[in-house]
């Protein structure tokens, strides 16, 4: 996934992400749906995609409500550590925190107990950095409260490897209050740099993101319609579209490029596979809409999803899975 806008702190929802997972076409994945992972449990409590090569996922919920996301940091082959054959999944860290809150029962938490919980995780994360090649890790659970975030990522403001990293906590608004403070308010949005130096598209993306939610309640627009003015936002393109890889940071969809794959000398279709949308209401109910964005049909790579101007294959909204519940 290339990037992300999230807000944990509006008057209606506890969560709303929107995303656009970017890859290589040709990347076995798996779409959308209730599972557990790798166990056959009878009662499936984590919703994602995930990608068949390492087994984890780069977004996903469970069925009490905590997120994780996931993005890659850019940048060249990484050297792998010594005692190591190889670099870990990155995916497992997602998996790891889904499973473990979709584990837990009894309902919300105290907001110390949850803060607790996020930090420690982080934390355990942190130590453990140089195992893995770039990434930033953003992960949260309702408590009482509401949501508590955390980010942690491996690299430092000049893309060295940096062990034992410092966790930020970002906390939910105190009840009653109407803007977030520079302590509480996280931003709202990540791409493949660090979460103090946001690409271009990340900052204009962000404010586009603010700008939908907050017109949701000051036009009282239906949660459709701000879903839909969200999947327009993931389907921005910068003019003209990337068409080399230093231009990715500009665009939040991506067009088809052919790019080296990752470890091959072969190239690649590389693009915006498909686009996220996940909203938790404050009462508890909860929507993910995965759609299809580029796909590789006969070798070639096809939009399938996209604005009415696109003449996308499948309009709109053809390729989707949507998934809705409710967190007690």
């Amino acid at each position: 996934m290339c990037v992300i806008f999230w807000t944990v702190n509006d008057p209606q929802y506890e969560l709303v992400i929107a995303s656009n997972r970017d890859e290589f076409l040709s990347r076995p994945t798996r779409a959308a749906e209730w599972h557990s992972f790798d166990s056959r449990s009878a009662s499936p409590r984590v919703l994602s995609a995930r990608d068949s090569t390492g087994g984890g996922t780069w977004l996903g919920v469970s069925e009490n409500g905590a997120f994780a996301a996931l993005t890659n940091f850019t940048e060249s082959a990484p050297r792998i550590p010594v005692g190591m054959d190889g670099f870990e999944s990155r995916g497992g860290l997602v998996r790891d925190w889904l499973t473990l809150q979709a584990a837990m029962c009894g309902g919300k938490r105290s907001l110390q107990e949850v803060s607790t919980q996020v930090q420690e995780y982080l934390n355990s994360v942190g130590a453990k950095g140089d195992r893995y090649p770039g990434f930033n890790l953003l992960v949260g659970a309702l408590s009482l409260q509401g949501m508590v975030v955390g980010y942690v990522t491996n690299r430092t403001l000049q893309g060295q490897v940096v062990r034992d990293a410092t966790v930020d906590m970002f906390l939910p608004l105190p009840h009653g209050a109407t803007e977030a403070s520079s302590a509480t308010s996280p931003p709202v949005g990540m791409s493949n740099s660090i979460l103090a130096q946001p690409w271009r598209k990340v900052t204009s993306g962000s404010h586009s993101f603010c700008q939908i939610v907050s017109s949701h309640h000051t036009q009282s627009t239906t949660l459709e319609d701000m879903t839909e003015q969200l999947f327009d936002l993931l389907w921005t393109s910068s003019n003209p579209p990337p068409s080399q890889r230093s231009e990715l940071q500009n665009s939040v969809l991506i067009s088809p490029l052919e790019l080296p794959a990752s470890a091959s000398t072969e190239r690649d279709w590389y693009a915006t596979r498909t686009s996220t949308v996940i909203t938790i209401a404050k009462d508890g109910s909860a929507r993910l809409v995965e759609r299809d964005t580029f796909q590789l049909r006969d070798a070639q790579p096809v939009l399938v999803n996209g604005p009415e101007a696109t003449a996308a294959l499948a309009g709109r909204d053809g390729g989707q899975r949507m998934f809705a519940w409710h967190i007690q």
